[in-house]
């Protein structure tokens, strides 16, 4: 008998449309901790916000995933982290408050600590993630995929219906978009 730990994510994902509440765990067990370390960093280190950032986004995918009628194939790693990235930037930009000082211990208290270098990456990173979100769709998924599901070319072109070329084609001008914007 297969176990769910057995089974690929698209076959857990088939059966959380089929109403399979294990699968659903198994998925949650997966992913959790990639996408609270994901949330993290998108919030500043926030690690009590990022667990409920993580947590909507999950309750938001199961919500989805059920809906009736909706069988569309999903690339679920790119799917979770924009879900979870969406949710993060809505926080952010409600300026929720962030409780948790932990993560920024080491910073807090290192002599050469420097606030205005922290706060510039913050910006930084909200810039990134808002010009990631400009990209072209195609783009953007080929770039998730390659930098943050760690995917082939190979892999990414079956995943997008595209050769392995077009697939290198995608990322380096996501990569050159994400640059410019940088500038």
């Amino acid at each position: 008998m297969t176990t769910t730990r057995q089974l690929t994510d698209e076959q857990l994902v088939a059966r959380v449309r089929a109403g399979d509440d294990a699968a659903f765990a198994e998925l949650v067990r997966r992913h959790e901790a990639a996408l609270t370390g994901f949330a993290r960093m998108v919030l500043g280190g926030a690690h009590h916000d990022a667990e409920e950032v993580v947590q909507d986004a999950f309750v938001r995918a199961l919500r989805a995933l059920r809906a009736p009628g909706d069988t569309r194939e999903i690339a679920l790693k790119a799917w979770l982290h924009t879900i979870v990235r969406n949710r993060a930037l809505d926080q952010l930009r409600a300026g929720r408050p962030t409780t948790d000082l932990e993560p920024h211990a080491a910073v807090l208290h290192a002599a050469h600590a420097d606030p205005a270098s922290a706060v510039q990456r913050r910006e930084r990173l909200h810039e990134v993630v808002d010009a990631l979100g400009d990209l072209p769709t195609r783009q953007r998924r080929a770039l998730v995929l390659h930098e943050l599901e760690d995917r082939s070319h190979s892999q990414i072109g079956r995943v997008l219906g595209v050769s392995r070329g077009a697939s290198k084609a995608l990322v380096h001008r996501a990569r050159t978009q994400l640059g410019r914007d940088a500038a």
